[in-house]
């Protein structure tokens, strides 16, 4: 594009270098604007269309996925509109003991749920980094770890999917046919257009939504280093310490496992409205200093590591696994009790850098079971033949959470819909699949082989959990589609089993073309894609 055609760009703007959180999606010199509101922001996008723009939403950045801009590639037709500075109002109306807040999605979510608790109002499971906004959690379908204990009832105005279910109506900016521009446009959760942006892909662009937001609770959250993989993970009855048990007892389970070691980090958070004398008080979020700095002796680790000695990765694990027992100790945090945002939240900005891939299992409680055996033996095995030929592709840990779905049933909007794009939709042929069991393996960029076995480890799992007994989807925000040598690559995961894995079962719901028809009317000149979105969803450049 020429400069000249800058010379009609309504607003301020200036030349920024994109870099993502796990620093390996990069763009330099990339045409950025801050609309101070929404006139502004819809001149932005009218003049990006007249001028064979694409236009971008940027907040954070803590995704791994190219959903925003291709690595490295040429971004000359992009502009960034960053809502950070000014797209960040939030207003709560309170409703008895729950209500609805009103947010502008450049805010982030520890400034949202730090105003919920003044009110008394809070979510019960959110995911853990704080400097997330609310629209990159929208996008992608942002959850935490939730499932009802066993005789839990769900709290008014709660939900146990991801927090696009907690969407009551949203406005979006869309195509006017008539006007032949972009507009401003609300859509209510019982439209039945709504359920293509509840969780949208970085295919729209969302300035507001309102939510349902349940009276606050006080949760305990509790850790645990003395229970074994082996136990947690096993499928013969007579252990007390498996991952179902702890299920039923807490509803809120994580379990963080690093390679190499045999005993995980086990979080359990429960709702516990009195003060249990044994637990530590906490007034504020993120409460384990110890995973946020990385010590001398890890990060002297990791280097030698990067620098020719990936046999030390078991040596890394162990260490880490130790940084976080006596890290617990030596922080008094096994044992926290406090208002829900001060227990979820617990990821820093300053958190060791890592890539992930990521995984939605749906199936029924019962099977939860199964299908954390049979992955975790996967991957150790997987872990094993690699070692045997002197290769460490996985440096990082395993992280298991299980939510529950984003149904409909949950919403305060009679009639509502379900999030077509959501990677927990509800699969119509089997109502008995209440569960999602999110599994995700870490490992630091750039690590040899780890996309060979990112590759060999998915195609394994979309063909072990299928049929009547699971269904997989790709965790959006995540690393998925992987062949040998990169991420986001692989034909059949992008063109076959992603649309494949939404209209399963889906009846006469075939919620991911209802989804790519919707989004092409509202944004029929592409302004809202990337090269990412045009792979997966076929778009014409």
């Amino acid at each position: 594009m020429t400069g000249s055609s800058l010379n009609t760009f309504p607003v301020g703007y200036e030349y920024v270098n994109f870099v993502n959180w796990s620093k390996e999606i990069s763009g330099n010199h990339i045409l950025t604007c801050y609309p101070q509101n929404t006139d502004e922001l819809l001149a932005v996008i009218n003049w990006a269309h007249e001028n064979k723009y694409c236009v971008r939403p940027v907040g954070i950045k803590h995704n791994w996925s190219p959903l925003v801009i291709a690595n490295g590639e040429d971004n000359s037709n992009v502009v960034l509109i960053d809502l950070t500075r000014k797209f960040k109002n939030i207003s709560i109306n309170k409703v008895g003991e729950h209500g609805y807040v009103t947010a502008q999605t450049g805010v982030t979510m520890q400034a949202l749920l730090t105003e919920l608790e003044k009110k008394k109002l809070g979510f019960y499971a959110t995911p853990a980094p704080g400097d997330l906004t609310l629209g990159g959690v929208l996008a992608i379908g942002g959850h935490g770890t939730c499932i009802p204990a066993k005789d839990e009832p769900l709290a008014e105005f709660a939900s146990f999917g991801s927090v696009s279910n907690s969407v009551v109506s949203l406005k979006a900016v869309v195509w006017d046919q008539a006007r032949s521009k972009y507009e401003l446009k609300e859509f209510t959760r019982d439209n039945a257009e709504s359920s293509a942006f509840l969780v949208h892909v970085g295919r729209a662009f969302i300035s507001e939504v309102t939510l349902q937001v349940p009276r606050n609770r006080r949760l305990r959250c509790q850790s645990y280093v003395n229970v074994t993989a082996a136990d947690l993970f096993s499928t013969a009855s007579t252990t007390k310490n498996t991952f179902s048990h702890f299920l039923d007892l807490c509803g809120r389970v994580e379990v963080i496992w690093f390679p190499f070691t045999e005993k995980p980090w086990l979080k359990v958070w429960k709702q516990e409205d009195s003060f249990p004398k044994v637990s530590k008080p906490v007034n504020g979020p993120f409460n384990y200093p110890f995973s946020d700095n990385l010590p001398v002796k890890i990060s002297d680790i990791i280097k030698k590591i990067n620098n020719g000695h990936p046999e030390l990765t078991p040596t890394l694990g162990k260490a880490q696994m130790e940084l976080v027992s006596i890290g617990l100790g030596a922080t008094v945090s096994a044992d926290l009790w406090g208002w829900s945002k001060d227990l979820l939240l617990y990821v820093k900005p300053t958190t060791l850098r890592v890539t992930a891939n990521g995984y939605a299992i749906i199936t029924k409680r019962s099977n939860i079971q199964n299908v954390l055996h049979d992955f975790t033996k996967k991957y150790e095995d997987m872990v094993a033949d690699y070692q045997r030929k002197n290769s460490f592709p996985m440096n990082g840990p395993i992280e298991i959470r299980v939510t529950g779905l984003d149904s409909a049933k949950e919403s305060a909007v009679a009639n509502a819909i379900d999030p077509d794009l959501s990677a927990i939709r509800p699969v119509e042929s089997h109502p008995e699949w209440d569960v999602a069991i999110w599994l995700d393996i870490l490992t630091m960029p750039d690590t040899p082989d780890a996309n060979k076995f990112y590759s060999e480890m998915e195609k394994w799992i979309f063909s072990h959990y299928a049929g009547d007994y699971a269904t997989v989807r790709v965790e959006w925000s995540k690393g998925w589609g992987y062949t040998s040598q990169a991420a986001w690559q692989d034909k059949t995961v992008l063109e076959e089993n992603i649309p494949r894995s939404f209209n399963a079962g889906a009846g006469n719901n075939d919620s991911w073309n209802h989804a790519c028809n919707v989004l092409n009317k509202y944004d029929p000149h592409n302004v809202f894609s990337s090269p990412l979105t045009k792979a997966v969803f076929k778009q014409k450049s």
